[in-house]
């Protein structure tokens, strides 16, 4: 009884609030360093939408984003507020030391513990809406929903989207209006993020939700193949703010008074070597191996994993009170990084990584050094030439590591500079515009926006 009651008066609570709720836009670009706008001119980048967000709203100079500096964690955090290891979505990748799972990520909402900017929306019986965001498969707080999932990327993919869009039949028919397949989460094209550009677009005019989110992912896909600050990245951010463009258009067009933020999970750095972390554990004996049936090795026990985290990752251990393991794995790792041209740069303890609320279930982390990163590989040298020109995953506090956070709407200060924020303070801020609460934040919001 006494937990309903709770409840109702927090049902009432958000209702009151939001009376005065304004409509918000949520737009994340994947990987945007916030210097390509605060410093468009230096890089001779055209991109008028999201330098309208400095002249006419504020804005950050570096989000610090959480521990590990990858997708999926700090999407979370930004519609939540807290660290992964309150909201529980630690990494990109579960912990899957036998890879049984075949590499699957954090696909699904139910692994988020807390309350989203959905679901204290959807309390307040606000409208809400999704294209591409991560961690929103099943999430029945959006109304209006095209998860950001994958599988096979096949054809086949587009038929799971199909059973997973809210409401059912929305995609069949957004799919005949727009003229042009959905597309999986995995693809990271500019004409990708088109094609969620114009599903968006949609939604937004015909469903008119009143908190929306949408996640564009070619400028990080553009990074990873051919590393940051380069020409094929500033054009495909050219492109993107066109599409930001039109995505303002659209919600100003439905609500005059819309807000509408955007964001970015992390920055970027050049990369160069890839560090097969894995090989030098089967080396030692705490990983096992075995001869799959076509040739490849497959993983058959382990006392000590790693688990990757694009530059950094979590060393878990599989009997973590087992003191001499633990003893053993750490001499391992202090002795690959006593050369420096190991790549990495810093080993954190379990303590440390409490405080960063990071890998919760890991005994240690590793960072690999600038231009360095994780790779796979199982045998043979730990080093290797890399593949990715960029990367991320680099502890936070690196200024290269700072995401993006641009606000403008009713109410908020023009031409402000906010200084570097805690990312745990946007999910709050976004809150406070939406006139709800996050009951679970741990950071206060960034500026109390005008009531309507």
């Amino acid at each position: 009884m006494r937990t309903l009651i709770h409840t109702l008066i927090l049902i009432a609570a958000y209702a009151g609030c939001a009376a005065h709720a304004g409509t918000v836009l949520l737009i994340s670009i994947d990987g945007l360093p916030p210097r390509y706008v605060t410093e468009a001119s230096r890089f001779h980048l055209s991109i008028p939408s999201l330098r309208s967000f400095i002249a006419r709203g504020s804005y950050a100079s570096g989000v610090i984003a959480v521990t590990p500096t990858v997708t999926y964690p700090n999407h979370t955090t930004m519609v939540t507020g807290v660290l992964p290891a309150q909201h529980g979505i630690t990494t990109n990748t579960t912990f899957d030391p036998l890879n049984v799972n075949r590499d699957g990520w954090f696909w699904y909402a139910e692994d988020i513990r807390v309350p989203t900017l959905w679901s204290v929306a959807s309390a307040a019986k606000l409208r809400t809406a999704s294209v591409n965001w991560p961690v929103t498969v099943g999430d029945p707080n959006i109304d209006f929903l095209l998860p950001e999932y994958w599988r096979a990327s096949t054809a086949d993919d587009t038929k799971l989207l199909r059973a997973l869009t809210r409401p059912a039949g929305m995609l069949e028919r957004l799919e005949r209006k727009v003229g042009t397949a959905f597309v999986d989460g995995n693809t990271d094209t500019l004409e990708s993020d088109r094609v969620r550009t114009r599903y968006a677009l949609e939604i937004l005019r015909n469903e008119r939700p009143r908190f929306m989110a949408v996640h564009l992912v070619a400028l990080d896909g553009t990074q990873h193949r051919d590393g940051p600050a380069v020409p094929s990245a500033f054009e495909v951010l050219e492109q993107i703010d066109s599409m930001v463009g039109e995505l303002v258009a659209a919600v100003r067009g439905v609500d005059p008074a819309a807000t509408v933020a955007v964001v970015s999970d992390h920055g970027f750095i050049g990369t160069h070597t890839a560090v097969n972390l894995r090989s030098r554990f089967v080396e030692a004996g705490l990983i096992t191996l075995s001869n799959a049936a076509d040739g490849a090795a497959a993983i058959t026990s382990w006392d000590a994993q790693v688990w990757p985290g694009g530059a950094s990752a979590g060393i878990v251990l599989r009997n973590p009170g087992d003191s001499a393991l633990r003893e053993r794995v750490s001499t391992l790792l202090h002795k690959i990084a006593t050369d420096p041209a190991n790549g990495i740069a810093k080993i954190l303890d379990a303590r440390e990584l409490e405080r960063a609320g990071a890998f919760p279930n890991a005994s240690f982390s590793v960072e690999f050094s600038p231009g360095f990163y994780f790779a796979p590989g199982l045998r043979g040298a730990l080093l290797s030439p890399g593949s990715s020109k960029g990367t991320h995953g680099y502890l936070p506090e690196r200024p290269q590591m700072h995401a993006s956070f641009f606000i403008a709407g009713p109410g908020i200060e023009s031409g402000r500079d906010l200084g570097v924020i805690d990312m745990r303070r946007i999910a709050p801020t976004l809150a406070r515009v939406l006139g709800v609460e996050l009951p679970s934040a741990t950071q206060a919001p960034l500026f109390e926006p005008a009531r309507r």
